[in-house]
């Protein structure tokens, strides 16, 4: 199946769209330093201007991922680039979890630290990246999203984790080969590109930002506008044994 065929395959869902579109607390649990922009950058940039509130979680260090820099410079240039790319999207609320990159723990463990972030900011909407993309193969990734939606089906239990229960929030997965909703960003494309761009360690040339302007393009064409970014909508209620999850039956 060619890209042009599975983007006609692509269901929306216009309620979800509309649950995205209005949430006014979000909490985005990045596995790396630069996930976040890449997956949701259009996205959070409109919502923190629209007047959101906005936190990032970055869960790993990103030390490993240089061919030239070795770790202990690396995080810490990661870290910066982390901070500078989420000025240029319009926040300064940033959290740096620490794990080494490459070794974020079991989702049984790391959940403990969503579900106390989540009870600490209430927040409305989570976003990380989805666990059940195919061929996935980065640890990281697949525990971070596995952790967070453990806490989000978690998260109301009190004998589960840290601090007051609070409601748990939806969950947008972002990198996900089944999303139901695609949202147009191409008002905030050249604050996301340069949000990327800060991540000068990782995104070193041209070539690798095309691509990324290229899927975004691909996207936009299945809804009609420049730029897209797609996204999987969870229910709270979908992330336990329901087969309908992320669909609208009625």
């Amino acid at each position: 199946m060619d890209f042009s065929e599975y983007l006609k395959k692509i269901e929306l869902d216009d309620s979800r769209k509309s649950i995205l579109l209005q949430s006014k607390r979000i909490v985005s649990f990045s596995p790396h330093p630069d996930d976040n922009d890449i997956i949701a950058g259009g996205f959070v940039s409109k919502k923190i201007r629209e007047g959101s509130e906005f936190h990032l979680v970055v869960v790993s260090d990103g030390r490993k991922g240089s061919r030239t820099i070795g770790e202990e410079e690396l995080k810490r240039v990661r870290a910066n680039e982390q901070r500078e790319a989420l000025k240029i999207l319009g926040s300064d609320n940033v959290r740096f979890l620490g794990y080494r990159d490459s070794e974020i723990p079991q989702p049984s463990i790391l959940r403990n630290d969503v579900i106390k972030i989540i009870r600490e900011f209430s927040p409305d909407l989570v976003i990380t990246v989805d666990p059940y993309l195919p061929y996935e193969a980065h640890p990281d990734h697949l525990n971070t999203g596995m952790a967070v939606l453990q806490a989000v089906l978690f998260e109301e239990f009190p004998n589960f984790g840290e601090g007051k229960p609070v409601k748990s929030p939806y969950v947008a997965l972002g990198f996900s080969y089944s999303p139901n909703v695609i949202l147009d960003c191409s008002d905030e494309m050249d604050r996301k590109v340069a949000a990327i761009n800060a991540h000068a360690s990782q995104f070193f040339d041209e070539s690798s930002m095309e691509i990324v302007k290229g899927i975004s393009r691909l996207y936009g064409q299945r809804i009609g506008c420049q730029y897209a970014e797609p996204f999987r909508l969870l229910m709270p209620s979908e992330v336990h044994v329901n087969i309908l999850g992320g669909m609208n039956p009625w």
